[in-house]
C-alpha cells in the first residue's frame, strides 16, 4: 500500500506570479521522475508523490485569503475540485465567464483556454487533476 500525505503542513509555494498560492503534489507519472532523481523530488515536494504509469497528474492547491492564480492556459484539460472554502474562477480571459465556487463544486478548464482562480476573505483548497493528452511528454 502506498500513502501520500498532502495536508497543508506539506504545502510548498507554487512558483510564478501566484500570490498566496501553495500546493502539494499527490501523484505523478512514473516516467517523469527517473530513479536517480527521486530523492531530490521528495525534498522539493515534502515527500515523494505517488508514482503511477498514467496520463494524468494530481495535486492539491491551497489558496490563502486574498490569493490569486495568474491567468494562463494549458495544453491539456484540467479538473478543479473544490474541497474546502470559497472563491471565484474565470474561464476565457478577462471578458470570460466568472462564477463563485465553494466546497463540493467541480470546474472543467478546457485545454488552450485561459483560466484563473482568486479568493476573498476565505481560503480555498482544491484537488487539481491534469489530464495530459500526450503521455509520452509528461
Amino acid at each position: 500500500m502506498q500513502v501520500r500525505r498532502f495536508s497543508p503542513d506539506r504545502k510548498v509555494k507554487i512558483p510564478g506570479n501566484h500570490p498566496g498560492l501553495y500546493g502539494a503534489m499527490i501523484q505523478m507519472n512514473r516516467a517523469q521522475i527517473p530513479p536517480e532523481q527521486q530523492e531530490e523530488v521528495a525534498r522539493r515536494f515534502n515527500g515523494l508523490p505517488l508514482l503511477m504509469e498514467t496520463g494524468f497528474q494530481v495535486e492539491v492547491m491551497y489558496f490563502d485569503p486574498q490569493a490569486s492564480m495568474e491567468e494562463h492556459a494549458t495544453d491539456h484539460p484540467i479538473l478543479f475540485l473544490v474541497i474546502q472554502g470559497y472563491g471565484h474562477v474565470r474561464i476565457g480571459g478577462p471578458d470570460g465567464e466568472t462564477c463563485e465556487v465553494q466546497a463540493g463544486d467541480a470546474v472543467l478548464w478546457p485545454a488552450h483556454t485561459d483560466h484563473t482562480v482568486w479568493t476573498g476573505d476565505q481560503e480555498l483548497h482544491a484537488i487539481v487533476i491534469n489530464a495530459f493528452q500526450d503521455t509520452t511528454s509528461r
